[in-house]
């Protein structure tokens, strides 16, 4: 008897590694992928933050020339 629970507990060894391994197996491969495409996102949130931030200023000085502009009095009124 004690030959039959050995055998089935060397059985059910094997045949968990198997599932373990076949479970896991993809996680190698993405690891990498998912690496390279956080590395990438990175890259372009940088890019957008700084033409973000060189379009703002465009933007401020923009809108602070023209308020530093003095109002010309229109010079062709009728009085």
């Amino acid at each position: 008897m004690a030959n039959i629970a050995k055998v089935l507990k060397v059985e059910i060894a094997t045949k968990s590694s198997k599932e373990a391994k076949g479970a896991t197996q993809g996680m190698g491969e993405t690891k990498p992928n998912l690496r390279t495409l956080v590395a990438d996102l990175r890259r372009r949130v940088f890019v957008l933050e700084r033409e973000n931030k060189r379009l703002m200023a465009t933007v401020r000085k923009l809108q602070g020339e023209s308020v530093q502009k003095p109002n010309e009095p229109q010079r062709n009124q009728l009085t």
